[in-house]
């Protein structure tokens, strides 16, 4: 139900609500949350699930105020914890859709129902759920919190204030937050013209599209397929190992544009289908696309079979089994623990390496992607290929990689970037003088010697890179 008054709105739930004194909050919090006297014992603190105005001194004084919170702040702000985010999970799993309410109560409900809710009833994917269920966590224990058992746009407008002033959010990550409210608001049983309305209060700073697409040059992609340095372990097998892991990952990301890391970390040993003649394909499942499997058939047997290069087979041949027990599964990619590869762990040493590889600085693993779909429609020239290739259904996400293929395949004089970065030895540069960048040829072997007998052994062949092959 919708209440207009002349100097405010509120929009209040179907249910009827009690005063917040009475609500129990999520985070089982007193509801009455003082956000400032945190930091600051003053009485001129702003609570944000109660009805007072904002009392908080000059400007000056609430920056002043943030300054000093800001070592408590991550104190303030946890992400769901192991236990949660796995009862989540399991949740959702083995939600069933009889019996289960059709509107919820804000007063006696919890953050997982709300979860359920959101698959069942609004039909939005598990990796959406569990982002919007994290933005929501983030939201109730924030500095300056929003209650929601009892949501009003005052309170969400202030933590937007708030954010926007003294934590520089961005448009995106406001439209995030804002996504997860609206999630809420559609579990409690507002209509359609409620919804509409909190839509058009909660208006966030408007997000600037930037269609800049962001490529590694071939020389530099080459580098990726070789650099030694992604793992900081002091242990030699393990170091070896994990630089073996990110040089296939690389390869990977370059070669085949999957989304790195969401389809890296999900891909499954079965996913990868090889014949005995070397063709074969790779099936992908794209999470944000609900489940939607797609194939992927490389340019080039090659790039998928060939022991010469850093590909899906030579890992299985040569890695995979050195770090794989029984808590490895079907993963395809492994840690050196034996874990499946996670998101934040391929972030936090594949992001910074390519920072020091590439030559400009910038470089995140999403631009992988980026990459391969600049070099395939150079390779096809086909727009329609490259989109499939992607997973995109429609031809309009892909044009933009066009204009960039053809300045590139300009610039370099139709040579082929993927032959390029596999080989660059075998590329002349604009004087037509061979390029003395590092080849693909392999190290010259290392003999045994005292120091090193022992490495040597428990490595094994593979370990020490034979001329046969690039492993």
């Amino acid at each position: 139900m919708v209440v207009w008054s002349s100097d405010r709105i509120s929009i209040k739930a179907p249910i009827e609500n009690k005063e917040a004194s009475t609500i129990k909050p999520f985070s089982g919090l007193d509801p009455i949350q003082t956000t400032i006297t945190f930091f600051n014992t003053k009485s001129d603190s702003y609570s944000t699930n109660s009805n007072k105005v904002l009392v908080g001194g000059d400007r000056q004084e609430w920056k002043n105020v943030s300054k000093i919170g800001k070592n408590c702040i991550k104190h303030l702000l946890p992400r769901m914890d192991g236990e949660e985010m796995g009862e989540l999970i399991h949740a959702l799993n083995n939600c069933k859709r009889t019996g289960f309410p059709i509107f919820l109560d804000p007063k006696t409900t919890s953050f997982i129902e709300i979860g359920i809710h959101a698959k069942i009833r609004q039909h939005l994917s598990d990796t959406t759920i569990i982002k919007n269920i994290r933005y929501a966590r983030f939201m109730e224990n924030h500095v300056c919190s929003i209650n929601f058992r009892n949501l009003t746009p005052e309170s969400v407008l202030r933590h937007f204030d708030y954010r926007i002033e003294f934590e520089n959010a961005t448009p995106h990550a406001l439209a995030h937050q804002k996504k997860a409210i609206m999630m809420f608001l559609r579990a409690y049983g507002f209509e359609k013209d409620d919804l509409r309305i909190w839509s058009i209060v909660l208006k966030t700073p408007p997000i600037t599209i930037n269609d800049e697409i962001e490529f590694v040059y071939p020389r530099d992609v080459h580098k990726f397929y070789t650099y030694e340095k992604y793992s900081k372990k002091k242990h030699f097998e393990t170091r070896t190992y994990e630089n073996k892991l990110f040089q296939h990952i690389a390869f990977m990301g370059f070669n085949f544009g999957m989304r790195c890391p969401s389809e890296i970390i999900s891909l499954n040993v079965e996913d990868i289908v090889i014949n005995s003649d070397g063709t074969g394909y790779i099936r992908i499942s794209e999470k944000k696309k609900r489940g939607r499997r797609r194939k992927i058939i490389p340019y080039n047997k090659n790039v998928l079979s060939s022991l010469a290069y850093k590909t899906p087979k030579n890992y299985l041949k040569n890695w995979r089994w050195k770090v794989a027990n029984i808590k490895s599964g079907d993963a395809f990619f492994l840690q050196p623990n034996g874990d499946r590869v996670t998101d934040k762990y391929i972030r936090k040493i594949l992001s910074p390496s390519g920072k020091k590889i590439v030559a400009n600085g910038r470089f995140y693993p999403y631009m992988m992607r980026h990459t391969f779909a600049t070099y395939f429609y150079q390779h096809t020239k086909d727009l329609k290929k490259v989109s499939r290739m992607l997973g995109h259904t429609k031809t309009v996400n892909t044009d933009k990689y066009v204009e960039v293929s053809e300045a590139l395949d300009q610039q370099l004089k139709g040579k082929n970037l993927f032959s390029i970065a596999l080989r660059p030895s075998n590329f002349k540069n604009m004087e037509g003088k061979q390029n003395e960048q590092e080849t693909l040829s392999q190290p010259q072997k290392r003999y045994a010697t005292q120091s090193n007998y022992s490495e040597k052994k428990g490595m094994g062949l593979a370990g020490f890179e034979p001329a046969t092959s690039a492993v």
